[in-house]
């Protein structure tokens, strides 16, 4: 262990640097300004405007080469981290747009702005940053379903007991568990695919909402930059300047809200009174003061960060609440709380993949649990009902009488069973074995029957469903390669024919 850090010599492993980042927040690290994330986009943006405004005839093609080699310079320089934003030219596009003009002119550099505000280059650069922060959430889900459903086969097994109120509830298995985590990730994987298909549409040509009579081709752009057609109305996009934002922050959040759930779980099954499962060293931190402690602290950090993505997202719906027709200037900051709440919650679902892969599970711990707090007794219930077609109600009423009266606080005993029986004067056929067994963990796995229960059978049959979407997702995201390969290697055959001499 290095001594830069005021903890961690108790432990066995070094935590993963991407947990000290994750966990260290913004205390010593400064974030990158806003428009540094939309630059590479801005580039490609203005390549496929550039192309477009070449093949309308509007500018020439020697005007059209000009631009486009020295886009493509810049894209280098970016590359190599050489290209810079100066904070005295307002903006990415500024930027760009100076740079052309200081080594070309305005003659030439001037035309690349023509039919186009700047609300069409944010708009444009937000949406296809947008569209690949989704393309990423649910390439990192599915990893993240695939792991929870893998070890939802592994544990179908072990035993461990189900919770309502914090108190235990009735008996199930940690691949239950896993499994119904493989199932909510699934659905935020689906809620992203859904963004995807409702906002991949092309906002470059509204202008600044009304549109421009230069004879512009919004169908020529929408092929190069991979959407599916042009935005149908020009005054609908720049208006709803904050849409496709709230709508990705919703998802992002009931994912947050998903993995804090996940978290809370995890830590306190990994507490001393639980003891159920053990955080990696890797995957957890340390105290200044407490020389014992190993920390959950990502866990806790995913839980805080999904209260900050919901703050955000507030936000977001607040931008869209008062709008009037047009562009209005305070849009400006849909684009700082969107990017802010990316950059919150992007490593979660690999940082919640990675402590769940490497989790000590105790099995005999969980077993024991699975013997307390009369966690048996709704099974008893079940069966002393329909064996002795009793009404559902009336053996209820009998079985909380018996859970008073057992003198063993774990299980309901036979002549508590029997007590209960005669005070509400009804007569069954009831053994000691069957009062014992009825209430045996593994037997209650036997005994339920239900789809989507923790019985080994039907953990089967859910993870075969999941298993089907797993690979409809996997369908999705090639599907959304090859559009984007196309898209890209069509920009470079134009970006070719106009350079080559």
């Amino acid at each position: 262990m290095n001594h830069k850090k005021l903890w961690g010599h108790a432990f066995e492993k070094e935590p993963e640097k991407a947990v000290i980042e994750f966990t260290a927040g913004r205390d010593v690290a400064g974030i990158p300004p806003t428009d540094l994330y939309l630059l590479p986009y801005d580039i490609i943006g203005n390549k496929a405007h550039c192309i477009m405004l070449y093949r309308q005839e509007i500018i020439s093609k020697e005007d059209a080469r000009t631009i486009l080699k020295g886009l493509e310079e810049i894209e280098m320089l970016y590359k190599k981290g050489k290209f810079q934003l100066d904070e005295t030219k307002e903006d990415v596009h500024t930027n760009i747009e100076s740079w052309l003009r200081d080594k070309y002119g305005i003659e030439k550099a001037g035309k690349l702005h023509t039919a186009r505000s700047r609300n069409d280059q944010t708009a444009l650069d937000t949406r296809l940053y947008l569209r690949d922060q989704a393309y990423h959430f649910v390439s990192e889900l599915l990893i993240l379903s695939k792991t929870f459903r893998k070890l939802a086969v592994k544990y179908d097994d072990y035993l461990m007991p189900g919770f309502t109120h914090h108190q235990h509830a009735m008996v199930t298995t940690f691949g239950h568990l896993e499994l119904m985590f493989s199932a909510m990730i699934q659905r935020d994987a689906k809620r992203f695919t859904h963004w995807y298909n409702l906002h991949n549409y092309n906002p470059l040509g509204n202008i600044v909402s009304y549109g421009t009579s230069f004879p512009i081709d919004r169908e020529i752009t929408s092929k190069l930059l991979a959407f599916y057609a042009p935005e149908v109305n020009s005054l609908d996009e720049i208006t709803n300047r904050w849409e496709a934002e709230a709508d990705l922050g919703f998802a992002i959040t009931i994912l947050m809200n998903h993995l804090s759930a996940i978290a809370q779980t995890l830590i306190l099954f990994s507490t001393a009174q639980f003891a159920m499962v053990k955080v990696a060293d890797q995957y957890s931190t340390g105290s200044s003061i407490m020389p014992q402690k190993k920390n959950p602290d990502p866990l806790e950090v995913i839980k805080g960060k999904a209260s900050v993505a919901a703050g955000l997202l507030q936000g977001l719906l607040g931008m869209g609440k008062a709008n009037f027709i047009g562009y209005n200037r305070d849009s400006q900051w849909a684009k700082y709380l969107i990017i802010d709440l990316i950059k919150e919650c992007i490593l979660a679902p690999s940082i919640v993949g990675d402590i769940i892969r490497t989790l000590k599970v105790d099995r005999e711990k969980m077993e024991e649990w699975c013997q307390k707090g009369f966690i048996g007794t709704t099974t008893l219930l079940e069966q002393i009902s329909s064996y002795n077609r009793l009404p559902f109600r009336k053996t209820k009423v009998i079985i909380e009488k018996a859970v008073k009266y057992s003198l063993d606080r774990n299980k309901v005993t036979f002549a508590a069973l029997k007590k209960a029986l005669a005070e509400e004067k009804v007569s069954i056929r009831i053994t000691a074995q069957q009062v014992s067994q009825w209430q045996d963990p593994r037997i209650i796995l036997k005994l339920t029957k239900s789809f989507g229960s923790p019985n080994p059978v039907n953990i089967k049959k859910s993870i075969r469903i999941l298993e089907k979407e797993e690979k409809e997702l996997s369908l999705w995201l090639r599907k959304k390669d090859e559009e984007k390969n196309k898209a890209d290697n069509l920009l470079q055959q134009e970006i070719d024919k106009i350079c080559k001499k």
